[in-house]
């Protein structure tokens, strides 16, 4: 089943902003916050290689015309985001393992059931289940932010493919967007 949502050109983009958003805002406030000047240098080197990318990646996505598609493979993704951010909130909070055992038991079980590239999915979902009560304070608002990282996953599957950081970006980016939402109807 196919289903234009938007072009993939427009969707790239939009999902090229929420990381340009969240990893330079990320930036930027520990760049702020930072007493050591040698730490704020380090970060602003790391900005410039964040700019360069972006730049260089943005120009690929000018070019690019072609629909988003709904099928198996997001389907596939949608239960891997679900499984990862819901198991690991639970084993987090409801069993009281605590946030790094939970996703390492996740991201294991992930690593040994499914293969590579669903296996990653899964692990990065699972960094958003491991938010503290106060960022996701249920198990529905877990749910959310499952369905909120499957999105994130779809929007932006080719931007940054194989380059280190995306996992936690994503992360990063879907608990932000999750707990916004939360708040609003919370």
């Amino acid at each position: 089943m196919n289903i234009k949502l938007f072009s993939k050109k427009w969707t790239r983009l939009l999902g090229l902003a929420a990381f340009i958003v969240t990893g330079g805002g990320l930036i930027l406030s520990t760049a702020i916050n930072q007493e050591n000047l040698y730490k704020t240098e380090i970060l602003i080197i790391i900005g410039c290689f964040f700019g360069i990318s972006l730049f260089d990646h943005y120009k690929k996505l000018i070019l690019d015309k072609i629909k988003v598609k709904i099928n198996k493979r997001s389907l596939y993704i949608f239960i891997c985001s679900f499984v990862g951010v819901t198991l690991t909130w639970f084993i987090n909070h409801q069993m009281g393992y605590g946030a790094v055992i939970a996703n390492g038991l996740v991201g294991v079980m992930a690593a040994i059931f499914l293969p590579n590239d669903l296996a990653g999915i899964t692990y990065t979902s699972s960094f958003v289940g491991m938010s503290s009560l106060a960022v996701i304070p249920s198990l529905a608002v877990a749910t959310l932010g499952s369905i909120i990282v499957w999105l994130v996953f779809l929007t932006t599957a080719e931007i940054y493919a194989g380059i280190g950081g995306k996992g936690g970006t994503t992360a990063a980016l879907s608990t932000i967007i999750t707990k916004i939402i939360s708040s609003i109807f919370g």
